[in-house]
């Protein structure tokens, strides 16, 4: 229930792009009669067809759940055998997204006889290279080994029917217990080693700025540079949540306030510019402290080099 209102601004955004027939498949165990029908009159709006796909709520019941997932985060690897047999392809999409474009391209991009298209975990090269590494090969990933990230999925039903996912799933998963870290992602990625293809980092954009600096600067000049049609909010922190300071907030606003009342966004608003000014205070106080050492830093290695110089005299 807590990602219906996520879920209302995902497809908010891609029914502003995509005007022509889409049939929306939702795969549930816990949500709500009252929230369901919140999302029903959402893509009835738009003149899509919602298919409700109830999952049994002990599906997954002993599998591992790591940070702010949820056993939800499984059910993708059900599109096989959830789906009707009739389809052929279907594009998964988690509810923490935003679409700034058509996906038309992607959703008919060829296979080339793989089973699954995603986008590389850039997240993990970006800020975790070692870390990232160590961890593919613990999941027993070589280094060339493509290892993509699961909230963007263009999955190849044809081909994932012919494999025995559930059974690999349950192996690998009995397997690999204790080294997972993003647990559907990691066993996505373990399972179709060797049938992932990959697209490009457009539709499946990342958030994710680690410190107040970087977030700086990316305020500054970095969103003229990007121009992703999928954003994908992938830290813990969300832009639903009023302590959020990352990329695209205001665009993800533009969509949020249209299903708040007015109470609610007044209260939203202000607790959100209390965060933002702290953050971006630290942030500035931080940049100027850093330039401070930098300076006394060359200062000091000149002067030291100096009096080197001068004590070998």
């Amino acid at each position: 229930d807590e990602y219906v209102r996520p879920l209302q601004v995902m497809l908010a955004s891609l029914f502003r792009y995509e005007t022509g027939s889409v049939d929306v498949y939702l795969l549930y165990s816990r949500i709500t009669p009252e929230n369901r029908k919140k999302i029903s009159l959402c893509i009835e709006k738009a003149g899509a067809r919602l298919i409700e796909v109830p999952v049994a709520d002990d599906f997954f019941q002993n599998a591992p759940i790591r940070c702010h997932f949820s056993k939800e985060m499984y059910y993708r690897v059900l599109c096989s055998e959830a789906l009707p047999v009739t389809l052929d392809r279907i594009l998964y999409l988690d509810a923490d997204i935003l679409i700034r474009g058509s996906l038309r391209q992607l959703y008919e991009m060829d296979f080339q006889g793989k089973t699954l298209i995603g986008v590389i975990d850039m997240i993990q090269i970006r800020y975790f290279q070692k870390d990232y590494q160590a961890h593919k090969a613990e999941l027993g990933l070589s280094e060339e080994d493509v290892y993509i990230n699961s909230g963007v999925l263009l999955i190849n039903l044809v081909k994932m029917r012919e494999w025995n996912v559930w059974q690999d799933f349950i192996v690998q998963l009995e397997e690999k217990r204790e080294v997972l870290q993003f647990p559907d992602q990691d066993l996505i990625n373990i399972i179709f080693r060797g049938e992932i293809g990959v697209a490009e980092e457009i539709y499946n954009y990342p958030t994710i700025i680690l410190t107040a600096s970087s977030r700086l600067q990316w305020l500054m000049k970095g969103w003229i540079r990007e121009k992703p049609l999928i954003v994908h909010y992938q830290c813990r922190s969300k832009p639903w949540h009023t302590d959020y300071i990352g990329k695209y907030y205001f665009e993800y606003q533009r969509y949020l306030r249209k299903i708040q009342d007015r109470k609610e966004r007044t209260i939203f608003r202000w607790k959100h510019l209390r965060s933002y000014t702290l953050e971006m205070t630290v942030g500035f106080f931080r940049v100027g402290i850093r330039s401070v050492k930098n300076c006394f830093r060359k200062k000091r290695g000149r002067y030291g080099k100096d009096r080197c110089d001068h004590s070998g005299l």
